[in-house]
């Protein structure tokens, strides 16, 4: 499991260092606090985060929205401008970058948290899934890892960690190799919100990585010393599968 990565834009240092403090007791990592759009672009190219929160008035040749078009050229990571500079011309400018949040000074830290949530949220969802939302657990895909709601904010799992997922009515439990963390939501749901080859489904209450299975019976799988059973419906794709391996 990996908490959520945030980089800091921010050319005034009370600032800076109150946010990131806060930001990590919030449950995020900080890889850096920078203070000028030149050394942003540096940190995202070497070590990209899953979010950036950016001042606009920065130190440097670039503001915060020059660099936010600059990250967009590398890469879609989702962007939450804190500023002073919130004149029409200036969030005319900012809203050609698409960003997930626009946040005036002095910005309240719910404010923050709310915007980080919402801009891992699936685009133009449906009023169905909008209350849906409200009472299950929210999953994104991100390549190989899976962000899912835990507590009050959320957490990123790779997926080659996830030995299995356990299916108990409207709750599932994710069993990874260090922990478990259990989410409010369907098996069909969170099997919608991950794409792995290697995860699959092989009971109406289990999903398996196959790359954690140590042993395969007739009608069982074996991993971390818990069997688990093949359910007759989806005894022949799973068997075709490890066929391919």
């Amino acid at each position: 499991m990996e908490k959520l990565k945030l980089l800091i834009v921010e050319d005034d240092p009370i600032i800076a260092a109150d946010l990131e403090r806060a930001m990590k007791k919030m449950g995020y990592e900080v890889l850096d606090a920078v203070e000028s759009g030149e050394e942003a672009l540096e940190v995202v190219a070497q070590d990209p985060p899953d979010l950036v929160l950016m001042d606009i008035q920065l130190e440097g040749d670039l503001d915060g929205i020059d660099t936010a078009h600059m990250i967009s050229k590398q890469q879609a990571i989702p962007i939450i401008y804190l500023t002073s500079n919130t004149d029409e011309r200036t969030f005319n400018r900012a809203k050609l970058t698409q960003p997930h949040g626009f946040l005036s000074k002095p910005f309240r830290l719910t404010d923050i948290k709310h915007s980080i949530d919402l801009a891992f949220l699936d685009e133009n969802p449906s009023p169905e899934a909008i209350e849906k939302n409200e009472k299950e657990t929210r999953t994104v895909k991100i390549k190989e890892s899976v962000f899912v709601k835990s507590r009050d904010h959320l957490v990123k799992i790779k997926l080659a960690e996830i030995m299995y997922i356990e299916a108990d009515s409207c709750y599932c439990t994710i069993k990874t190799i260090d922990e478990s963390h259990l989410i409010v939501s369907t098996l069909k749901k969170f099997s919608s919100s991950i794409e792995n080859d290697s995860l699959i489904r092989i009971h109406r209450s289990y999903i398996v990585h196959l790359q954690h299975i140590d042993k395969i019976g007739d009608a069982y799988v074996m991993i971390d010393n818990k069997m688990i059973p093949i359910g007759r419906s989806f005894r022949e794709a799973f068997f075709s599968k490890i066929q391919k391996l």
